[in-house]
């Protein structure tokens, strides 16, 4: 500007001077216009899930909340004997709010928190790895506003403690270093912390141990030279076993085996069930009882043979010194490999079914109304044990579930919108084109972290539709790993070989 026939330059604020600085951060306003899309996005999804808090008080409980609970009472109070149905790991992570405090609704709040935490993440990551700050947020709107996620979260139940840490556990491992140079290389720090991560994760939901195989394989794909990957898968692996190994000696001491739960052959009882055909199969005598005696086309559903007190597996009595649990799962492979078409298409079914366009029942006609919200609190009447909820909630201080109606019904309405599962399967199909190095995406450093994350939707998803019944809670992961997939695909189809910032190991 001129001033008095001289030209001088305009005072600078002290904020703006810094910013000009070579190598200078932008200050808090610089970044929070940067972000400000996701930061909208973030604040919606936080008010979303204090509506869900208020709307159903003091957190909605499921018949095996009870077990968690139970478990988490007795850890409280020195009895440390861990499940055998269900890893403990979730119970453990209870103790210090719901038996320490004794708020019920700690818990929710708890998952809250971990789901508002998983949208960061996924943000944080994929800006990280130069994806467009629109995109990234764009990524995010799954974890933040889908229903299954909100409705999830505030039940008392594992699945939200799980899904984070399989999320954690790929994102530290492929997040990218500092720069260009030695310091992006992949130290020793995030392959132990990832391997922790998923070993936790098995501790809160065991089938998430196959997530181990993604984290490898990006592992395999990503450090060069040989001795280095060598090592570095070696800390992967090693600090996802000790957890694991630890667990299994405390599980040895309280119950016998050496395993992580007890109760395997029961699960996959209730999978086979529904299509198990006994004629012709070579069966001892004391397995026969276990053959469903209606024609595969006439059978209850498949939550009848897991869980009903008539189905034949809960009315079956092992043969001296036989456990229960191994006879049924020696039983129900029996069944597979005396038909094994059948158990391929119930499985194939149950895993494509997770990518209907509509939220039903699914394959094996499992109720999915509790994963809705309801204009009224859920007590489960159906169950075998119909007062197990209210019990559950009297042990903590109320007498019943309380629900703010308005609230109920404008969540009950928002239920129908969600992210439809063609549009998960594209994002995931996106993901994959770009790992398999298709168009530009062949030179793109963002191959890796897309086939990490890729292999880890199938890792989560596949063990589910292979050892249990579908139910729509095996599905959660897929709400915060296709995104990221899809995200990270389409930036290196686009892109390629990006010129600078910072990138994978």
């Amino acid at each position: 500007m001129i001033l008095n026939g001289e030209v001088t330059r305009p005072r600078l604020s002290r904020a703006t001077r810094a910013a000009r600085r070579p190598g200078a951060r932008p200050g808090w306003r610089e970044a929070a216009a940067r972000h400000r899309l996701f930061l909208g996005l973030l604040a919606g999804g936080t008010l979303l899930r204090g509506v869900v808090q208020l709307a159903y008080r003091p957190a909605l409980v499921f018949p095996d909340t009870g077990t968690y609970l139970a478990d988490a009472w007795n850890f409280a109070h020195g009895k440390l004997v861990p499940d055998p149905i269900r890893t403990s790991g979730y119970s453990l992570f209870l103790v210090p709010l719901v038996e320490i405090v004794h708020h019920l609704f700690l818990a929710a709040v708890a998952n809250h928190v971990l789901g508002l935490a998983s949208a960061i993440l996924v943000y944080a990551l994929l800006t990280r790895l130069r994806c467009p700050p629109w995109g990234a947020a764009l990524a995010s709107v799954p974890v933040l506003f889908d229903p299954l996620q909100l409705d999830l979260e505030q039940y008392v139940l594992s699945d939200v403690l799980a899904s984070f840490l399989v999320l954690a556990g790929l994102a530290v491992l492929v997040w990218p270093g500092a720069g260009r140079g030695r310091s992006s290389r992949l130290g020793w720090a995030r392959p132990v912390a990832a391997g922790l991560l998923v070993s936790l994760a098995a501790w809160v939901r065991m089938a998430d141990a196959v997530t181990i195989l993604p984290a490898l394989a990006y592992v395999v794909v990503a450090v060069r030279p040989w001795k280095q990957l060598v090592t570095r898968a070696g800390l992967v692996l090693s600090s996802f076993l000790l957890p694991l190994v630890a667990y299994a000696g405390w599980f040895h001491v309280a119950w016998g085996p050496w395993t992580l739960t007890s109760y395997s052959g029961h699960f996959m009882y209730g999978k086979v069930a529904s299509f198990a055909d006994c004629r012709g199969m070579s069966l001892p005598a004391y397995e026969r009882p276990l053959c469903p005696s209606a024609p595969p086309g006439h059978r209850p559903s498949a939550d009848f043979y897991m869980w009903d007190p008539a189905s034949p597996q809960w009315r079956f009595r092992p043969p001296p010194g036989r456990s229960a649990d191994a006879v049924i799962a020696n039983f129900s492979e029996r069944v597979i490999l005396h038909q094994p078409l059948a158990y391929a298409g119930d499985v194939t079914a149950d895993f494509f079914y997770g990518f209907s366009p509509v939220r039903g029942r699914g394959p094996d006609d499992y109720p999915q109304w509790y994963h809705q919200f309801q204009s009224t609190y859920p007590t489960y009447h159906g169950v075998a044990v119909p007062s197990l909820v209210p019990a559950i909630l009297w042990s903590y201080g109320h007498l019943r579930g309380s629900v703010q109606p308005q609230l109920a019904a404008f969540l009950h309405a928002y239920g129908r919108w969600y992210v439809p599962g063609p549009l998960l399967a594209a994002g995931l199909a996106v993901g994959l084109a770009a790992a398999a190095g298709l168009g530009r995406s062949r030179r793109s450093p963002l191959r890796a972290p897309c086939l990490a994350f890729c292999a880890g939707v199938v890792a989560v998803l596949m063990p589910p539709a292979a050892l249990s019944v579908f139910d729509w809670r095996y599905q959660l992961p897929q709400l915060a790993l296709i995104p990221v997939a899809a995200c990270l695909g389409a930036t290196a189809l686009a892109r390629g070989r990006p010129s600078s910032g910072p990138g994978p190991s």
